[in-house]
């Protein structure tokens, strides 16, 4: 009798023993603490989802939009940079052309923004931009060193001057319209420093900097920083020589570390000869330059963040895939849910939809558009 209650007893508490152990296996891939007032959330090397949650991402191209227009104004020259708004209307950033051109959701051309000149509403050398979540059309400028700011419709607002700034890039808004960028300090030390500013573009806060270089020692492989702005408004920034990313909010205090386990590629004396050659040719680099190499390749190349907070990381991986790149991709707690391959490198993704610019076999460029399905 005793032994058939015991029996019973556990049939009865099986289930629970499986989802607690389930539970427990998770928790042992990744761990989430509070440490000094930080939530630090420790990452395998392999994802570790939910159970239940989807991992697996498909992507179909459903718009390409390629060089051939009727005029300079409407067809791709050389584009480097893509956004969309709500509406999903596509903005794309052309180099060459020295504007911005604007198709509607089907790819019809709409208008162009900007042109070249240094009058108001005028570029040098456009490198980034952004729609903002007040739906505006922020430029920088970096040749200018200016930030100017359209309506959507093309209409010019105004400038800021970021003279005192060399190479402020990447500059992005918050839902209060503070801005945040990237600059380089020239001096003996290079340094890249990362900041917040109000939307006059005044210093509020230095968030991130980081040595670049030391004169006369070089590091082909020096580290940079990338962030992106949450949908919170706060700063998620991380130096490509880490596998960490921390989190600021919009008052400038630390509130979180995600951090994930790797495994460095090593970089051999073939690819040291071969980064070499890319940089200096077959000559070498200058007599009066000490090359200092690391032991290993950095981390992670870039990174970018969707509208729902997730992270997609292009991590740093000598392995040639197929076709496409790899990334490994983070929920808005910071869990490393997945590793994707997908056909390039990611520009965007934006109400569902995934942007990139890719060569072809005659070496043009073309922006395309892919939807998204999580499996």
């Amino acid at each position: 009798m005793e032994t058939s209650r015991f029996r019973s007893s556990v049939f009865l508490f099986l289930p629970v023993l499986i989802f607690l152990a389930s539970g427990w296996a998770y928790g042992d891939q990744v761990k989430i603490r509070t440490e000094n007032g930080v939530i630090v959330v420790y990452n395998p090397r392999e994802p570790a989802p939910r159970p239940g949650v989807p991992a697996g991402l498909s992507v179909k191209e459903d718009l390409s939009l390629r060089p051939g227009g009727k005029n300079e104004e409407s067809t791709l020259l050389n584009p480097t940079d893509v956004d969309s708004d709500e509406a999903g209307n596509i903005y794309i950033l052309d180099r060459k052309a020295v504007h911005i051109k604007v198709f509607d959701r089907q790819g019809k051309f709409v208008r162009a923004i900007g042109k070249k000149g240094q009058g108001p509403g005028e570029f040098q050398r456009p490198s980034d931009f952004q729609v903002t979540p007040k739906e505006e059309i922020l430029v920088c400028d970096s040749t200018s060193r200016r930030v100017l700011l359209f309506k959507l419709d093309g209409d010019f607002l105004r400038e800021l001057s970021a003279g005192k700034m060399w190479m402020f890039t990447q500059a992005k808004t918050d839902s209060r319209g503070d801005i945040v960028g990237s600059h380089t300090i020239m001096d003996m030390e290079a340094r890249s420093a990362l900041l917040r500013f109000n939307s006059n573009l005044e210093p509020l806060f230095t968030i991130a900097s980081v040595p670049i270089a030391r004169y006369p020692v070089f590091n082909p492989y020096f580290p940079l920083i990338h962030f992106e702005v949450t949908p919170e408004g706060n700063v998620l920034w991380g130096i490509t020589t880490e596998y960490e990313f921390r989190i600021v909010n919009p008052d400038g205090r630390f509130i979180k570390r995600i951090i994930k386990d790797y495994e460095p590629e090593k970089l051999t004396q073939e690819d040291r000869e071969k980064k070499a050659r890319e940089i200096w040719g077959d000559q070498g680099p200058p007599s009066d330059i000490r090359v200092e190499w690391p032991k290993n390749y950095p981390a992670f190349q870039d990174f970018i963040m969707d509208d729902r907070g997730w992270l997609f990381v292009r991590p740093y991986t000598k392995r040639k895939e197929a076709k496409g790149s790899s990334y490994d991709v983070f929920d808005a707690e910071g869990r490393y849910v997945a590793r994707v391959l997908l056909p390039a490198r990611i520009l965007l993704i934006k109400n569902g939809k995934l942007y990139t610019i890719e060569e072809d076999e005659e070496g043009l460029l073309s922006v395309k558009r892919y939807s998204l399905e999580w499996r």
